[in-house]
């Protein structure tokens, strides 16, 4: 009698079903979340003097950053966008203009042209999909942020932030050798900093 493997389960997947439902029905009860959450991340992370900071361009239930985009811009500070230049290659930053129109990238999300000037973040706003208390940090599975974080931590001090729905806190989900942890968290619930540790 020939026995069946017995599948292996992939944990991380499980963990991001349940964080896409709970952050998506948040999108659906908290539509000023985002006002709330550009207030928490402007009283807490944001640097006296002029900075580059890095958000993202939102798609589907993310927590739009547009908000905390346009305080940024009105207190001088530089807001860049990721742009994915292959892969498995980190992420490149370009800057963000009002005027300059924005194009679809390799994954259907906006990102500045090629004329845009490319920049080097101080701070980087993250997209999540779930955070842990301990600063680890859930997302879609591309590997981007972790192999930017790790570049650019490797090069500079850099202030990495999470940026979504209270509702996204989550106690536990795997962790593999490769995944950057955060310094931050902010929601429409106010921000939080971590002891990061790696």
């Amino acid at each position: 009698m020939v026995i069946a493997p017995i599948p292996l389960i992939d944990w991380k997947a499980a963990f991001r079903k349940k964080a896409k439902t709970a952050r998506g029905q948040a999108a659906e009860r908290q539509p000023d979340a985002a006002r709330f959450a550009a207030s928490a991340f402007m009283s807490r992370f944001t640097p006296d003097a002029p900075s580059r900071i890095a958000l993202y361009h939102p798609k589907g239930d993310e927590l739009d950053p547009w908000p905390l985009a346009e305080r940024l811009m009105q207190e001088g500070h530089s807001v860049l966008l990721p742009v994915v230049v292959g892969k498995k290659k980190p992420l490149i930053f370009r800057l963000f203009e009002v005027d300059k129109p924005l194009v679809e990238g390799p994954y259907g999300i906006m990102e500045p042209g090629d004329q845009a000037d490319q920049l080097t973040p101080d701070i980087i706003v993250v997209p999540l999909l779930a955070i842990r208390p301990d600063g680890a940090r859930l997302g879609m599975g591309g590997g981007f942020y972790d192999r930017t974080l790790e570049v650019l931590r490797a090069e500079r001090d850099l202030l990495a932030v999470g940026f979504g729905y209270g509702a996204q806190w989550m106690e536990r989900f795997p962790v593999d050798a490769h995944d950057q942890f955060l310094d931050g968290f902010v929601s429409e619930r106010g921000a939080e900093r971590f002891d990061r540790r790696r």
